[in-house]
């Protein structure tokens, strides 16, 4: 079993095709049984999303070199097609299993057994608060540079003072909730958390609206630098699960799904390496990992970069509130 068969778009093979996995993220094979029943519910040009039958997850199957998500599987494509024309259908069946079957019938069948598994948490350690502001400032000098214009990036300017006056479109709309949110984590008060989360979750266009983006970066920043920094672990468990509540009936399908790994720390593989350096002994590799993360996608990358720079700051506030 090896690369996918390419047949012309709208013609059938009459008979199951076969997929080999070469790399899984940790996150699948926790919430997969010894064998899935999926549907294709969206084909983009190197990776579809499945819904995992019976109420299960919502996973993203990709080319090799498309950067895993948490919920993501990649699987053996050659680099000149695109899953439309390797056959893939909005409707279609896949079976996701350790191993061949043999009685399959679905349309496609995903064999995961000797795919690497992949690790979507990444390592943290302590860094001293003086020190984790200096990297963030060098974060948001890279994201102020090479964001994308189309984003959430004015809020790092408007959260230092200005009343946001001169901003517009969604970046406006988003502008109350942001600060709000901000305040209300600092404060530990949940109900705030989770209005402002309501008035952020599903604003702006896209597959993951910026809204869902810029959450999930506050929501990993909480998380993840608050456990580097010591901040008590029930404050944050509250404030993350508060968010996560408040997001969840705005918020897109898959923008929920990212947002509930977000909460555990459970990141896209730009935005994991970018963790990583945060956090590593030595920043030498900070630029270029925030370069990563803000080139994810036409702008989720930099939302992403903006709502975990804001959570890291929230978070380093909360801390030296005592919220231990």
């Amino acid at each position: 079993m090896g690369s996918v068969t390419v047949s012309r778009p709208g013609e059938s093979t009459g008979a199951r095709r076969g997929l080999t996995a070469v790399r899984v993220s940790r996150c699948v094979r926790d919430q997969l049984g010894v064998a899935s029943r999926a549907v294709v519910v969206g084909v983009q040009s190197r990776a579809c999303r499945l819904a995992v039958q019976s109420d299960g997850p919502l996973l993203i199957l990709s080319a090799p070199e498309v950067p895993l998500a948490p919920n993501g599987i990649a699987i053996e494509v050659a680099p000149d097609v695109t899953m439309a024309d390797a056959g893939f259908r909005v409707g279609q069946t896949v079976t996701l299993s350790p191993d061949d079957p043999g009685d399959c019938d679905a349309d496609w069948l995903v064999v995961l057994g000797g795919a690497a598994t992949w690790e979507p948490r990444p390592l943290v350690r302590p860094v001293a608060p003086s020190e984790l502001d200096g990297r963030l400032r060098i974060t948001r000098a890279a994201a102020m540079a090479e964001g994308a214009g189309e984003s959430f990036l004015p809020l790092l300017w408007a959260s230092e003072g200005d009343a946001g006056a001169h901003l517009s479109g969604a970046v406006r709309v988003a502008y109350v909730p942001a600060r709000l949110l901000c305040e209300a984590a600092i404060r530990g008060d949940a109900e705030s958390v989770a209005a402002a989360a309501g008035g952020l979750a599903g604003l702006g266009p896209g597959l993951t609206p910026s809204g869902d983006d810029f959450l999930s970066g506050f929501a990993a920043a909480w998380t993840l630098v608050g456990e580097s920094l010591g901040l008590d672990s029930a404050q944050r468990q509250r404030v993350a699960s508060a968010l996560f509540s408040g997001a969840r009936a705005g918020a897109s399908a898959l923008g929920s799904v990212w947002l509930g790994h977000a909460v555990r720390g459970e990141l896209a593989e730009p935005i994991a390496r970018f963790v990583g350096a945060l956090f590593a002994a030595e920043p030498r590799d900070l630029v270029p990992a925030a370069r990563g993360m803000l080139a994810v996608g036409a702008s989720s990358g930099t939302d992403w970069t903006v709502g975990l720079l804001l959570g890291a700051a929230a978070t380093l506030k909360a801390t030296k509130r005592g919220l231990r």
